[in-house]
């Protein structure tokens, strides 16, 4: 797993990269695969705590510190799902 000091490199690196190319650009393999592994542990970061929050959120609402129509921010979690591990 890379370290954040190489997560930014490559990123600096491909930002530089795209600057004014209009066209394709190459990638290396490697780096790659270092993107879309982390894009991945990304997304299920997010998904985590998604669920989390919408635990929680259901825990206030039970207990009657927010409104039943939502979460105190307003919001519902976006996706409309429901999570059956409350």
């Amino acid at each position: 797993m890379p370290t954040d000091k190489e997560l930014e490199r490559l990123r600096k690196t491909l930002r530089h990269k795209l600057d004014g190319a209009a066209g394709e650009v190459t990638i290396a393999a490697d780096d790659l695969r270092t993107v879309l592994g982390e894009l991945g542990r990304l997304h299920q970061s997010n998904e985590r705590l998604r669920r989390q929050n919408r635990r929680i959120r259901l825990k206030l609402q039970r207990a009657g510190l927010v409104d039943d129509d939502g979460a105190a921010d307003g919001s519902d979690g976006g996706d409309g799902s429901t999570d059956g591990d409350v």
